[in-house]
């Protein structure tokens, strides 16, 4: 253990007790199991009487990600442990301790990791508010396809949309059938893991067919892409591409055995630190795909601010302000721009706090909800509905004239 005092034309003596924490009462019920210095100046000639003690613990390196570690000491007065005046370095310097005082000190790490709460209820009412609004998504698209689809463009739009809601809200009802892990019958926490798996990175792999699509309308704008090409295009994209990520990753970590592909506590993937556990099979594709996807929101937003020189007559600079925002808040969640903030919630350490709150409830909020989907359908539900009434109204006038 390393000891630093902070004090001018003082010296310190420090005793180390490596059993005192079995003489001595535990803390708040925790168990103390590491050595507890006592630190004592000497010739301390600072006016106030003060001092500053930074103390590394190594017993800190145990310390399990999201669980806060404690800097006590020992309080002669009330002959009980407290933390007053001591405080902890955090997550990016778990070993320290500073305390602004002298006594018997020592640290310890929480029984229980920390949670955000009600985060559970939220992610479960945003999942049932977000199967609802994709199964009316996909009866909404079944119901007015002709209306809407007009041209190969909207067709493959429409196409990649309908299986970008039909996989997440598969990947969804997964998510919910392993809500209670220990009340699956066996095998079905291995099973699950593996289809969630393969939906959620089939949502990303469409998204990116989407994007291929956006990008090929923007760029190639008198080269129309053909159906047979695109759907041998999506169809590997969409589909096969996840398969042999999921079949890859099941025969890498041990034919998919509990604990090295799966954590049987959550029926999802395992992260074990940085680019370490299976979950960056998923983790790594899906963020190669939010960076192609975050380009071509790029250029779609390069294409309002530079429109064509007959476009740009009869567009003012509000217009353009309009049509980026509109365009940000869409996109964003489609192409998947919001699960940027998946990858802050799985290296931020829920002792970073606020940040660390902020940050997992607004991920929770924004893809268990999906905003995105809600807006589709109820612009489906209104475009039919508009479309229907102004054929009704062009083919009653049409009679009229004719007669």
């Amino acid at each position: 253990r390393t000891l630093h005092v902070v004090s001018a034309d003082s010296s310190v003596v420090v005793v180390g007790f490596r059993n005192l924490h079995d003489i001595l009462p535990q803390y708040e019920g925790r168990s103390l199991e590491t050595t507890a210095l006592s630190v004592t100046t000497v010739n301390n000639t600072n006016k106030n009487n003060s001092i500053s003690v930074n103390l590394m613990f190594d017993y800190a390196e145990k310390r399990l990600r999201n669980h806060e570690m404690y800097c006590v000491f020992w309080d002669v007065n009330k002959t009980a442990w407290s933390s007053e005046g001591c405080t902890w370095g955090g997550a990016g310097k778990p070993k320290l301790c500073t305390c602004e005082h002298n006594s018997a000190f020592t640290i310890l790490m929480s029984r229980s990791a920390e949670t955000l709460p009600y985060i559970k209820e939220l992610t479960y009412a945003g999942l049932g508010i977000s199967v609802v609004s994709l199964v009316l998504c996909l009866i909404i698209e079944f119901l007015v396809w002709d209306t809407v689809v007009k041209s190969d463009i909207s067709n493959f739009r429409h196409a990649a949309l309908v299986n970008i809601s039909l996989c997440l809200l598969l990947a969804h009802c997964g998510f919910l059938a392993s809500a209670v892990p220990n009340a699956l019958p066996p095998n079905w926490c291995s099973f699950l893991t593996v289809f969630k798996h393969f939906f959620f990175l089939a949502v990303f792999f469409w998204m990116l067919c989407l994007s291929f699509v956006l990008l090929h309308q923007l760029i190639f704008v008198f080269d129309q892409l053909r159906k047979k090409v695109f759907l041998v295009l999506s169809i590997s994209v969409g589909y096969v591409c996840p398969l042999i990520c999921v079949g890859t990753t099941y025969i890498t970590f041990e034919n998919g055995k509990e604990e090295e592909y799966y954590s049987k506590d959550t029926c999802w993937l395992i992260y074990r630190g940085v680019l370490k556990g299976s979950i960056f099979s998923f983790v790594i594709p899906a963020i190669t795909i939010v960076i192609v996807n975050l380009f071509t929101l790029v250029v779609v937003i390069m294409k309002i601010v530079n429109p064509t020189v007959s476009e740009s007559k009869a567009r003012d600079q509000k217009d353009v302000a309009r049509s980026m925002i509109k365009t940000i808040v869409f996109l964003s969640p489609v192409l998947g721009i919001t699960w940027l903030l998946g990858i802050l919630v799985l290296y931020l350490d829920l002792t970073q706090k606020p940040f660390a709150q902020i940050v997992g409830y607004a991920f929770t909020l924004l893809n268990s909800l999906q905003v995105r989907v809600k807006h589709q359908t109820l612009y489906l539900f209104m475009y039919s509905f508009v479309q229907s009434k102004t054929e009704s109204s062009t083919k009653a006038t049409s009679s009229v004239i004719m007669k």
